[in-house]
């Protein structure tokens, strides 16, 4: 339990840094672009959209495959491959000579990352069965903070620094990682504890794709309002500080999602983890509905944290219930491909999110996606529908 313990918290501080890495590009990416000689608005957008959605989309791509390396070869030597890639590559940024060697560079770092899916995984497969859904819940926490501070942490150095200077400490950081991993984590001591807790189990591939569905739409929800939430508070807030606002409103679900997924996680370790992506997906198709009616910035952000206590309690407890429904050879697989429709669900979101709402309006992506997750609940329901409503757990 004590290796557990440490891998988890190891595991955790890479999650954190790499995904600091991945987002701290966000607010100062269109500031680099126009550094790097690009005065055109066109252009400098042009470029901070390829440059961001470049990432996310190789990820989706490449998951599958270093799951499957990470099988065979070891998830530690995963992490370390990932860390140490991301460290050199987020270094190469404050390096670049143009536009086209960060895109480049971007879709680099998308290719060789995969250390989040790495950690899911090896964590999956090593943690007690008591403490599944638990221990993923925490290790989602890591993602969400490093994704909140990340863009914060990069304005805010760039401001008082230099936009290099961002790119040199978040490699510096990630290097920590990497070294804390080295010496931190011994895998083979680790997996011989976790073999006492493997169980033989009956594959259920339908169950495995409604999963992947399942994961497919809590991201496009999620990212899907993204894009719009500052237009909307620009409909719905008469006042100023409108960039303040709609900063409190997109980050107020990391915030409740960040203190919610570990304890939901605990509760669906005792219940199981069905019953709680059913409730979850409801719960969340409501409130996401009820952004739609809102009048006022402050009611807005009540909804948002509201929603990010039902999301705390999906990806983790989709993830410990692949994690039953897969046979210990392919769950490595079956969890990069996860990964895959995760990031396909933050691209569509985002992609499709925009989309809508210039073609409709914002209230409309609010009601498709609440009808998205009532769709999916009920989808799920009929497969789970012996351990929703009975007392046991799965």
């Amino acid at each position: 339990m004590e290796n557990f313990n440490r891998t988890l918290l190891v595991c955790w501080f890479g999650v954190f840094t790499t995904s600091m890495g991945l987002s701290q590009i966000a607010p100062i990416l269109p500031f680099y672009i126009k550094e790097l000689g690009h005065v055109d608005t066109s252009e400098i957008a042009f470029y901070s959209g390829l440059a961001f959605g470049i990432t996310p989309l190789f990820m989706a791509v490449f998951s599958p495959l270093w799951a499957f390396l990470g099988a065979k070869y070891g998830y530690k030597n995963m992490l370390l491959r990932a860390s140490f890639g991301m460290s050199v590559l987020t270094l190469w940024l404050s390096f670049a000579h143009s536009a086209l060697e960060v895109v480049f560079v971007r879709g680099l770092t998308g290719i060789i990352s995969g250390f989040t899916s790495a950690a899911v995984v090896f964590i999956a497969v090593i943690a007690p069965k008591e403490k599944v859904a638990y221990a993923l819940g925490t290790l989602s926490t890591a993602s969400i903070s490093g994704s909140l501070l990340g863009p914060l942490f990069g304005g805010f150095v760039a401001e008082f620094f230099s936009i290099s200077t961002v790119f040199d400490m978040v490699a510096f950081l990630i290097a920590c990682s990497f070294v804390t991993i080295y010496f931190f984590i011994h895998e083979r001591k680790i997996q011989k504890e976790a073999k006492k807790n493997t169980q033989k189990v009956k594959e259920n591939k339908t169950l495995i794709i409604v999963l992947f569905i399942t994961t497919f739409v809590i991201q496009f929800g999620t990212f899907g309002v993204m894009p719009i939430l500052s237009i909307y508070v620009e409909q719905i807030h008469q006042g100023g500080n409108l960039a303040l606002w709609a900063g409190i409103v997109v980050a107020a679900s990391g915030i409740s999602n960040l203190f919610f997924a570990p304890k939901l996680g605990k509760i669906a370790d005792k219940i199981g983890p069905s019953k709680i992506i059913f409730g979850a997906l409801i719960f969340c198709g409501i409130y996401f509905y009820l952004q739609a009616v809102v009048s006022n910035v402050y009611t807005l952000i009540f909804v948002r944290l509201l929603i990010g206590v039902g999301l705390g309690g999906l990806l983790p407890c989709v993830n410990a219930l692949l994690k039953k429904s897969v046979s210990a050879k392919n769950l490595s697989v079956i969890f990069g491909f996860n990964q895959t429709c995760q990031f396909l669900g933050n691209f569509c979101g985002a992609f499709g999110g925009g989309i809508m709402a210039s073609h409709f309006s914002v209230e409309f992506v609010f009601t498709f996606v609440c009808l998205i997750f009532i769709i999916n609940a009920f989808i799920f329901l009929a497969f789970e529908k012996k351990y929703i409503f009975s007392n046991q757990g799965l």
